[in-house]
C-alpha cells in the first residue's frame, strides 16, 4: 500500500502564491493592483476558492494537530469536500476553542501549522488579541504571511486611488496587533514612505503631519476624528489649510460605515477622503474587506467594502441557527482563511454582523461586498425587551445631532423584573444648560424611531464619558455595558 504524501508547508505556500499574479507595484496608470484576480468572473473566483479549500483541508490535517483531532472526531476526510456547497460539513472554529487550547498547551497551543521550534527558527512575528476579558491569545506568523499581508494592504491602498508619492502617517502604536504592521508593509510594497507615529502624543503627531507633508493618515476612526478636532480647537491648526492630508484610512471600528460619523471625520479633516478597511486578528489579520475610490466618492451613505474572496471564503449565517443566509440578509460573519502559512483558520466565527452583496461595483472589481461594511460584533449587541440594539445604529443617531459630542455609552440594567436601557451622551460645551431638556427629548424621540424601543437619555458633562485618545488599536472606549445578571434575556 502506497504511503500518502504529506501536504507540506511548501506545497501550501506555492499554491497560494500561484494565484498572486502581480507581485510588484504595477504602473501608476493601472486602475488595479492585480487586475487579473480583481476582475475575474464570479465562476473563476469560485474555482480559485474551491481549489484552495480542498488543499487547505489537506494542509490542516497534515500540519495542525488541533485540526487533525477535530477532523478525526468528526470522521471527516479532506476528500469529503468537493466544493463550497460542502462547507456546512466542516467544523466551525471559535475563539474559545483556541483560548482553551493555549491554556492546555501553553504558550501557543497546537493549532498552528508551524511548530514553536520552526517559528523560532524562521518565523516573522507574533500577534495577540488584547486580552481585555481573558488571557491574550498568541498567533505565530511567517515570512510568507508577511508577503501576503503586504500584498493585501497594497491592493487596498491602490483601490483607494493612492499612488507612489503618497506619504503615510500611522497614528497607532506598533504593538502586537496586525493593523499598523500591515499598513507599513503595504506602503513599503508600494514604495511609499511611512512615518510611525505610535509613540507620540497628539501635538507631536500633528507636528510631523505638518512638517513632513503627510498626505494620508492611518488609524482608528475614533482617534482620527479626535486628532482632526483637537488640531483646530487646541492647536490652531486647520487640516484643510495647514496640512496636505487628502486621505484617511481607518480600521477596527465602524466609523466610515456610519454616515454621520463618516461626515464628522471628513469635516474635521477639511473634506479629506475617508476609506475603510477591516480584518480580524484570529482569522484574517489584514485586508479582509476594503472600500474603493468609487465607493468613497458616494457621500452620505455607508461604505460597501470589497471582500478579498481570492484569499478567503466569507459566509453570512443566521446568528442563532448558523444556517446560511442569502445575499441581502444580515447575519454573522464566518471566515475561512485561504492564505496563511502559520494559521489558516477554518470557518472561524468572526462574529461581526454583515450583509453579503454581489451587486456590481462601478470600479469593475468582481469581488462580492459587505453592504454597509461591518455593522458591529454580535457579542457587542444588546437585547432589551426582545429588541436587538446594534451600537452602529446608536452611533448614527448620536453623531447625527450637531449639538452632541462624539462619545456615547449605552447601558442595559434591570429594575425589578423590567429591563431598561440608558443612553449617555454629552452636549457640546457651547450648548447652554437651559437647552439640554429640549435636546434630551429630541434624542429620545429619534432613538425610539430608529430602534423601535424606548431608551432613557442621560445628558452628561462634557469630557465625562470614556474616550479613545491614544490611537492604540487595542484601546477602544467601552461604549456598551450590560449590567444585568442575565444579559440577553
Amino acid at each position: 500500500m502506497a504511503v500518502q504524501k504529506k501536504f507540506s508547508r511548501r506545497d501550501w505556500t506555492r499554491l497560494v502564491n500561484s494565484f498572486r499574479y502581480q507581485k510588484r507595484r504595477p504602473a501608476s496608470s493601472s486602475k488595479y493592483w492585480d487586475e487579473r484576480i480583481e476582475t475575474m468572473s464570479r465562476d473563476e473566483l469560485r474555482q480559485v476558492q474551491e481549489t484552495k479549500l480542498k488543499a487547505l483541508l489537506h494542509y490542516l490535517r497534515d500540519n495542525s494537530p488541533w485540526y487533525r483531532r477535530r477532523f478525526k472526531e468528526m470522521g471527516l476526510e479532506p476528500g469529503d469536500v468537493r466544493g463550497l456547497e460542502d462547507l456546512p460539513k466542516l467544523p466551525m472554529t471559535k475563539k474559545e476553542d483556541w483560548s482553551q487550547n493555549q491554556v492546555e498547551k501553553p504558550p501557543f497551543g497546537d493549532f498552528h501549522c508551524v511548530t514553536p521550534r520552526q517559528w523560532a527558527r524562521d518565523g516573522w512575528m507574533l500577534y495577540s488579541t488584547g486580552g481585555t476579558t481573558a488571557k491574550p491569545r498568541f498567533f505565530n506568523f511567517t515570512h510568507h504571511d508577511k508577503d501576503i499581508w503586504a500584498y493585501g494592504w497594497a491592493r487596498a491602498y491602490w483601490s483607494y486611488g493612492l499612488r507612489p508619492g503618497t506619504v503615510f502617517f500611522n497614528t497607532s502604536v506598533y504593538g502586537p496587533f496586525p493593523g499598523m504592521w500591515g499598513s507599513q508593509y503595504g506602503a513599503h510594497l508600494m514604495r511609499c514612505p511611512i512615518i510611525p507615529g505610535g509613540g507620540m502624543d497628539s501635538r507631536r503627531r500633528l507636528f510631523f503631519i505638518q512638517e513632513t507633508n503627510v498626505t494620508c493618515v492611518v488609524g482608528v476612526p475614533s482617534y482620527v476624528l479626535h486628532l482632526g478636532q483637537v488640531a483646530k480647537s487646541e492647536y490652531g491648526i486647520d487640516p484643510a489649510k495647514d496640512t496636505k492630508v487628502t486621505d484617511l484610512v481607518t480600521m477596527a471600528e465602524p466609523g466610515p460605515c456610519v454616515p454621520s460619523s463618516k461626515q464628522r471625520i471628513e469635516e474635521a479633516w477639511g473634506g479629506a477622503r475617508l476609506h475603510d478597511l477591516f480584518g480580524h486578528t484570529e482569522c484574517f489579520p489584514m485586508a479582509a474587506g476594503w472600500s474603493c475610490a468609487e465607493e468613497t466618492a458616494v457621500r452620505g451613505r455607508p461604505m460597501r467594502d470589497h471582500l478579498s474572496e481570492d484569499l478567503g471564503i466569507f459566509e453570512v449565517l443566521d446568528s442563532e441557527t448558523f444556517d446560511p443566509l442569502p445575499p441581502g440578509r444580515r447575519g454573522v460573519l464566518v471566515v475561512t482563511n485561504l492564505w496563511s502559512e502559520g494559521i489558516p483558520a477554518l470557518r472561524y466565527l468572526m462574529g461581526d454582523y454583515m450583509v453579503y452583496s454581489t451587486e456590481p461595483c462601478a470600479c469593475g472589481r468582481t469581488f462580492a461586498q459587505a453592504d454597509g461594511g461591518l455593522m458591529g460584533r454580535a457579542d457587542h449587541t444588546l437585547r432589551v425587551r426582545g429588541v436587538w440594539i446594534i451600537p452602529g445604529a446608536v452611533e448614527e443617531v448620536v453623531r447625527g445631532f450637531p449639538d452632541l459630542d462624539d462619545e456615547f455609552q449605552l447601558v442595559a440594567d434591570s429594575v425589578g423584573d423590567r429591563d431598561i436601557c440608558t443612553l449617555r451622551v454629552e452636549p457640546r460645551p457651547t450648548i447652554p444648560k437651559e437647552a439640554w431638556p429640549a435636546l434630551q427629548k429630541k434624542v429620545a424621540q429619534e432613538m425610539r424611531f430608529v430602534l423601535g424601543l424606548g431608551v432613557e437619555v442621560e445628558l452628561c458633562a462634557h469630557d465625562s464619558l470614556p474616550r479613545f485618545q491614544r490611537g492604540d488599536l487595542d484601546a477602544k472606549a467601552v461604549r456598551v455595558k450590560d449590567l444585568r445578571k442575565a444579559p440577553g434575556a
